[in-house]
């Protein structure tokens, strides 16, 4: 995509103070002061006709001392990487009218307006997702369309039928949208002496560039260390999944959505219907609510395992001990009504065996009928429930499962308060 770089001139101040004013107050920039404190210096040196040195934003922003030594502190750098993606952000969420946008250009640190010469430029919303969702986007749709040419009346049946279940019937039959969201886990870098990336970190505390930018405000001195690399990845065991999900919600005629974890806003889920399938861990701010105070399940400190609050009984993955053979592993599949009549569907495991039986279940009619009836002899709601099954694993193959739990959820729980049905 070509782009055009002007210099913000005299005329154009006005602009920019303007500019910089609304992305303030649109509350992208996150609780944090520096970043305010960092836009309000630019701007300032933008009015002033000049382009600050690293050394001067460290000083005036930073309140380092004279003798600050830039190859030793990347705290600059860091932040405004993390200002230039709170700006991406901005845009992608409120499209500029003129096709404009402040930026700040590559291995400098002064304001410019940039202008998207491609018309396609204009067309895109919300932040880029990551590479491997439009890959995997590509190839579902390619194995769905081979489907389609030799698929049987027998098989559509089926589907058919498991999308009118109960445990389906609230996630397709509905006005809402429908949004996918697959648990992917976020990573950035660890920089050297010479600040070079020398390895890749997932911390499970730390789960978006957002958390990153705020754990690097209250902790500055990490920001030596760490970086930003807007990189994710995405466990075997979704991508496989997902293609026997996307069976059923081609089968009922659906549009859908598909993001990640990453990428979800608090905002979806409200709007959407929302399914979620992936690893316990990759869970993101969905895992409150999967794990609220009425859920008789808590996940532990690794991740690869859960207690019974009810019973006392552990459920512990062996699939992250290095063995030959067969091992343990766990599915969850959750069902409860969202904030605003909205439903969302968990189906989740502590590693890639649990997922896989999970996503097996509830795409095989067998299994969403021993479910429904499961639900029905509980005399809960159907639409609120959790069930845990062991897996049976073998080199990362779901062989086998048996349900070890399950429970009725209490909706009001989940949310603190009564659900608003539309």
């Amino acid at each position: 995509m070509a782009k055009q770089i002007r210099n913000i001139k005299a005329p154009e101040t006005e602009a920019i103070l303007l500019e910089a004013k609304k992305i303030a107050e649109s509350g992208i920039l996150g609780r944090s002061r520096v970043y305010g404190k960092l836009l309000s210096y630019l701007t300032l040196c933008a009015s002033e006709g000049r382009s600050p040195k690293e050394a001067e934003i460290a000083v005036d922003v930073f309140d380092k001392g004279r003798e600050f030594d830039s190859n030793h502190d990347s705290v600059v750098r860091v932040s405004v990487h993390n200002l230039r993606q709170k700006f991406e952000k901005y845009y992608a969420e409120n499209p500029s009218n003129n096709g404009l946008k402040l930026e700040i250009p590559r291995g400098e640190y002064r304001l410019v307006f940039e202008s998207d010469v491609s018309p396609a430029g204009k067309e895109l919303s919300r932040s880029t997702p990551p590479i491997w969702l439009g890959a995997l986007i590509g190839l579902l749709i390619l194995n769905l369309v081979v489907l389609f040419i030799f698929r049987d009346e027998q098989s559509d049946s089926v589907h058919e039928a498991i999308g009118q279940s109960q445990i389906w019937g609230g996630i397709l039959n509905d006005t809402l949208p429908l949004m996918v969201v697959v648990g992917d886990y976020y990573i950035f870098g660890e920089l050297d002496e010479t600040g070079r990336v020398s390895r890749l970190i997932r911390d499970f505390e730390i789960n978006s560039s957002t958390d990153l930018s705020d754990l690097l405000v209250y902790e500055p001195d990490l920001a030596e260390n760490y970086f930003n690399l807007d990189l994710t990845y995405l466990p075997r065991s979704s991508a496989l999944g997902l293609e026997n999900l996307l069976q059923i919600i081609h089968a009922a005629n659906v549009s859908v959505q598909i993001t990640s974890t990453s990428e979800l806003r608090v905002s979806d889920m409200k709007s959407h219907n929302i399914i979620y399938l992936g690893y316990i861990s990759a869970l993101g701010m969905l895992i409150d609510f999967v794990f609220s105070p009425s859920s008789d399940l808590r996940v532990g400190e690794t991740y690869d395992e859960l207690s019974n609050l009810q019973t006392g009984e552990q459920y512990i993955s062996g699939a992250g001990i290095p063995k030959r053979g067969e091992y343990q592993d766990y599915g969850l599949i959750s069902s409860f009504p969202g904030p605003s009549g909205n439903q969302f569907l968990i189906i989740a495991g502590t590693r890639d065996a649990g997922v896989l039986e999970a996503a097996d279940l509830i795409t095989d009619i067998n299994g969403v009928e021993l479910l429904e009836r499961t639900t029905s002899n509980s005399a809960g709601d159907a639409s609120a429930f959790e069930a845990l099954y062991r897996v049976v694993g073998f080199d990362r193959t779901n062989l086998d499962a048996n349900l070890v739990h399950f429970s009725s959820l209490d909706r009001d729980l989940i949310w603190g308060s009564e659900v608003v049905v539309q």
